[in-house]
């Protein structure tokens, strides 16, 4: 809690049942709104109030809360300069007031003793400075908080009544309180007051809220969990004693690693879906188990969000639990209803699963030049071809890497990995994709290899899931990607803000963790520039030219490259650093991020750093080649020349096993003979061929520098960062750069 108490403003807005996939956000919404209009109030203290702490959040189904402490009770006062006529008008040439200085202190109320001259940008003129008293903060809230709420954002609203107001659901109720008094407002047409419900079923109807402190309590006692984290809390310990009954636990969602247990995301659904909830244990036919246990555990939490139990063998037991927004099933009614549900629902996929196994997959996806993979980029079976077209650059590019690739297992997987889009059972779980296709490709007698790649091609679908366990997997999933990233991008779409509706995001980062973790070594730019050239037979209308594409697929790229190496808690500056000197090979990429990171513990690091920049600075902008040692005249630069001679082949056989710290380490002894060049000699020489021969000599060594990363983005402390800083090397009187 802050330590300045202040005031309260508690606010609830009551609803029908809002969708819980919305409530989150929402919450966040509210909140941020709510944080904007009390500072644009003046009601915040100019300190001591910090948003998590200060601002609560509760949220049930069917209400929207936020308590908020450390208010001031009413605004500051302020000085408000009020100007009038200039000081020509305001008086005559002898001093005295003009009719139009007495006019405005008239209409001011004050005297014309009381003006003052006041400069303004036209010019002086007379005014006056009148205190103005702050509003209180019920006031202040009346007006500031209903547009608030009404900002709020959802993906789909409605409307209700006469249809003048619009939001996600309904509002029926809302509470208002100021140091829990009522301030009057209106939301939507519901006028504030200090009244709640509690259980739509099982709860007091109207229940009367006279301490926004005990409101949680309250509502408890009347079978509402307001608090999200412990509503959460009481499903977790639920369902762990329901598991722990059973003598299992529950199974993780289709796709997930293998030791993976528990659905996070179902939880945070069923979280927002109930208000009290009761974990509800129930059982299906044992013959249903015949079904692959993806198929069965998705059915179950697609249709009826509920947890799968597995034993410790692995295989699922035929029960699940479900989550019920109520105190108990005494009768089992809530149970009985949930099994019929569930057996008519595995019956179905038993039946889309025994229908589709009548062709075999290679069937299925002889049916992909009717499924659309999108309109202006033709069909699935054109996307396999183009993806048939790159497999053999990225699988030599792992098999350099000293991976084990079957190219025919992977050609396979690339003819049959969207097969499984024609088929029913996909179409009844599209979270299924792949993985359908990995199944019917293991009935059907495909090679593991095969059957395990297409299982596994959409992974990972975030930052947090698993990759591909086989080659061929991580070959089909990066095939996929570069496929769409490069079609997309040829249309001229790109993710802005929050927009991202082809989730390219999510692709270009799964493509990048795939390359790193895998440790493969790609020229990205050519494999990105055969992606796009790959739809040159496509005939995409309007498609953007490919150097366009290209150039905006690459930087957004690497900004995917910069939040892996900024998540993985690395500097932003070496970062960028490592990113600036190349981030044609993703995998070598990062591996420079972790050695500038690196460095920067080293002793020699800031003179490193700065002895690049200056170097970079004395070349910029100057067409230099290499350098003659035959021409370096003064005994510095022939010490220079050796020195860097002496540690080029070990600074190469470092990179040549991607050691780059070592690499930098070696580039750092090159410090000393680096310091006496610049004390000793002077770089822009009269004579021309020594001139370019010195700078030669520097670009040499900026170019050593750039194999790891451009020393020019690292911020170094105490650096001067003004722009107008001059690019030099040490200065003789008149200016000439040394």
């Amino acid at each position: 809690m802050s330590s300045r108490a202040g005031s309260v403003f508690f606010l609830e807005i009551g609803t029908e049942e809002i969708p819980a996939r919305m409530i989150e956000a929402a919450l966040t919404d509210l909140r941020n709104a709510l944080l904007n209009e009390l500072e644009a109030g003046r009601l915040l203290h100019d300190i001591d109030f910090n948003v998590h702490e200060n601002i609560k959040m509760y949220g049930t189904p069917r209400r929207l809360a936020i308590r908020t402490h450390g208010l001031r009770d009413r605004q500051p006062d302020t000085v408000q300069q009020i100007t009038g006529p200039s000081v020509k008008a305001a008086f005559d040439p002898s001093g005295r007031p003009t009719k139009a200085a007495e006019g405005f202190a008239s209409a001011q109320g004050v005297k014309v003793g009381e003006l003052e001259r006041m400069s303004t940008p036209k010019g002086e003129s007379v005014g006056i400075r009148k205190r103005v008293e702050g509003l209180a903060a019920a006031d202040i809230l009346t007006e500031r908080v209903p547009p608030a709420v009404m900002s709020i954002h959802f993906p789909k609203t409605m409307r209700w009544g006469t249809g003048e107001h619009r939001f996600v659901r309904p509002i029926h109720w809302v509470v208002a309180l100021f140091d829990d008094v009522v301030v009057d407002m209106t939301i939507a047409g519901v006028r504030s007051a200090d009244r709640t419900l509690g259980h739509r079923s099982l709860g007091k109807k109207w229940i009367t809220i006279r301490d926004s402190e005990t409101y949680a309590e309250k509502l408890r006692a009347h079978l509402v969990e307001a608090e999200i984290k412990q509503r959460c809390q009481k499903i977790e310990e639920q369902l762990a004693l329901a598991a722990r009954r059973n003598n299992a636990s529950l199974a993780a969602p289709a796709g997930s690693l293998i030791e993976a247990e528990g659905d996070p995301e179902l939880l945070s659904i069923l979280t927002h879906s109930v208000e009290w909830p009761c974990v509800i244990a129930g059982e299906f036919d044992v013959s249903f188990l015949d079904l692959p246990q993806e198929i069965l555990v998705t059915a179950m939490r697609h249709h009826q969000k509920s947890f799968s139990l597995r034993q410790s063998s692995g295989r699922l037991l035929n029960r699940f639990l479900t989550v019920a927004d109520t105190k108990d099933d005494p009768k089992g009614a809530i149970r009985k209803g949930n099994e019929w549900v569930l057996r008519a629902r595995l019956a179905d996929a038993r039946f889309f699963w025994e229908e589709d196994r009548k062709s075999p997959l290679r069937q299925h996806a002889q049916k992909l030049v009717r499924v659309t993979f999108h309109e202006k980029l033709g069909s699935y079976a054109r996307k396999c071809e183009r993806m048939i077209e790159l497999a053999g650059d990225v699988s030599a590019s792992f098999e350099r890497s000293g991976a084990a690739v079957s190219p025919q297992a992977v050609e396979e997987a690339v003819r049959l990995c969207k097969a499984d889009l024609s088929t029913q059972m996909v179409k009844e779980f599209p979270e299924l994709e792949g993985i359908v296709g990995g199944l019917y490709a293991r009935a059907d007698g495909s090679p593991e290899a095969v059957a395990a790649a297409i299982y596994a091609h959409y992974l990972p679908r975030g930052a947090d899931d698993p990759l591909p366990p086989t080659a061929e997997g991580a070959i089909l999933s990066l095939l996929d990607r570069l496929d769409s990233q490069a079609g997309i991008f040829l249309l001229g779409i790109q993710p802005t803000g929050s927009r991202d509706p082809y989730a390219l995001r999510r692709s270009v980062l799964g493509t990048c963790r795939i390359l790193i973790e895998n440790k493969v070594r790609v020229p990205l730019h050519d494999l990105i520039e055969r992606a796009l050239v790959a739809y040159q037979n496509d005939a995409i209308e309007g498609a953007v030219p490919v150097p366009e594409a290209k150039a905006a697929l690459i930087e957004f790229y690497r900004g995917r490259l910069q939040f892996i190496g900024e998540a993985a808690g690395l500097r932003q500056d070496s970062v960028r650093a490592a990113l600036a000197a190349s981030m044609d090979d993703p995998y070598d990429a990062r591996l420079r991020m972790g050695a500038l990171d690196g460095i920067r513990e080293d002793a020699g690091f800031v003179s490193l750093a700065l002895a690049h920049k200056r170097i970079k600075n004395i070349v910029k902008d100057r067409p230099i080649g290499g350098y003659d040692p035959a021409l370096l005249k003064e005994e510095a630069e022939r010490a220079l020349d050796r020195a860097l001679t002496s540690t080029v082949p070990a600074i190469e056989a470092a990179q040549a096993r991607a050691d780059h710290l070592h690499a930098l380490r070696e580039i750092a002894r090159l410090s000393p003979a680096l310091d006496r060049f610049f004390d000793e000699v002077l770089v822009m020489a009269e004579d021309a061929r020594l001139r370019d021969n010195r700078l030669g000599l520097l670009a040499t060594l900026a170019r050593l520098f750039l194999r790891v990363g451009d020393f020019s983005e690292i911020v170094v402390a105490g650096e001067p960062t003004t722009p107008s800083r001059r690019a030099r090397a040490g200065a003789r009187p008149g200016g000439a750069e040394r």
